[in-house]
């Protein structure tokens, strides 16, 4: 019986990871500009990808501490 909700689980984490990366290309432009130019695209990817890369490390920590159904359904619901 675990299994249906396992998958549901999985599906629904790719979905909003998806979701998330066409938030943040699709707002992409809008930042840089608000930043002053073009020139700076490579820095706010830079430090989007450098952000993301500590929050996995720090959920990843946490999921080991905490277990990862509750790490799961906080980051779903944050989301």
């Amino acid at each position: 019986m675990k299994r249906p909700f396992i998958l549901a689980a999985i599906m629904l984490a790719m979905f909003m990871n998806a979701i998330e990366g066409t938030i943040v290309s699709t707002a992409m432009p809008a930042i840089v500009s608000d930043l002053g130019g073009f020139s700076l695209y490579s820095w706010v990817f830079s430090g989007y990808l450098l952000m993301n890369a500590v929050t996995v490390l720090i959920y990843g920590k946490l999921s080991d501490i905490l277990g990862r159904k509750p790490v799961l359904l906080f980051g779903i619901v944050v989301f």
